[in-house]
């Protein structure tokens, strides 16, 4: 499926060049499951972006954030006239207060740094084990996180980003680790250069070029799935 310039900026806010190739991912995984069946958590929402995407594909979907959702997503949702699809909830990705096999879906992007942020690497893993427990057998995680990357990027990220020095950014590794409980999984890694200065024509390019050549785990994102036996 395709999506307009101005879809992707309501779904990913920022770096759409690169984070778009999760959404074509996740399109794939989406397709072979019936609407029927798409209870969906998302995790973080922020403004809402990604519950609308969900919405709009026919899914039951709880939109959350740790403090709530931004008043931004309910105006979104409201907009689009999707409310009858969408419920808005507090939740703490640490202790999803979900009961068991709830979700056919668990859905985020860029969470895992700012919870490690708050509770450094183990509350990253517990992150994980409550998305696996939430998910009914044979449920997805879909994701979208951003990667330790280069020593440029870990560089840059101290010097240029507020919380370049504080956020939680797991390598490529760490993830595949993370995953592992799950009984299948697959991740793909991309973008370079775009994280400097987003969607500049010239680096997006760039990126084109380089992440063909270069090594995964030198990537500063990170996107997939992962399935429940």
């Amino acid at each position: 499926m395709s999506y307009s310039f101005e879809q992707l900026q309501v779904y990913l806010q920022w770096d759409i060049s690169t984070w778009q190739r999760a959404l074509v991912f996740w399109d794939e995984i989406l397709a072979e499951n019936p609407a029927s069946d798409t209870h969906v958590l998302e995790l973080g929402t922020g403004d809402g972006g990604l519950t609308l995407y969900l919405a709009e594909k026919g899914m039951d979907v709880v939109c959350s954030d740790v403090q709530g959702p931004n008043p931004a997503a309910y105006a979104l949702i409201q907009q689009n006239n999707l409310s009858a699809q969408v419920s808005f909830a507090v939740v703490d990705a640490t202790a999803i207060d979900f009961a068991d096999n709830s979700f056919q879906f668990v859905l985020f992007k860029s969470v895992l740094g700012g919870v490690g942020m708050t509770y450094a690497w183990p509350g990253i893993e517990q992150v994980i084990r409550e998305i696996h427990r939430v998910l009914k057998p044979g449920g997805w995680l879909l994701f979208a996180e951003n990667l330790a990357g280069s020593a440029f990027h870990r560089r840059a990220r101290r010097m240029f980003m507020p919380w370049g020095k504080t956020w939680l950014y797991p390598s490529l590794d760490q993830l595949e680790t993370l995953l592992a409980v799950f009984a299948e999984s697959e991740i793909k890694t991309y973008g370079f250069f775009s994280c400097i200065k987003k969607d500049f024509a010239p680096l997006v390019f760039a990126d084109q070029l380089i992440c063909r050549s270069n090594k995964a785990s030198s990537h500063y994102m990170a996107y997939g799935y992962a399935r429940k036996a």
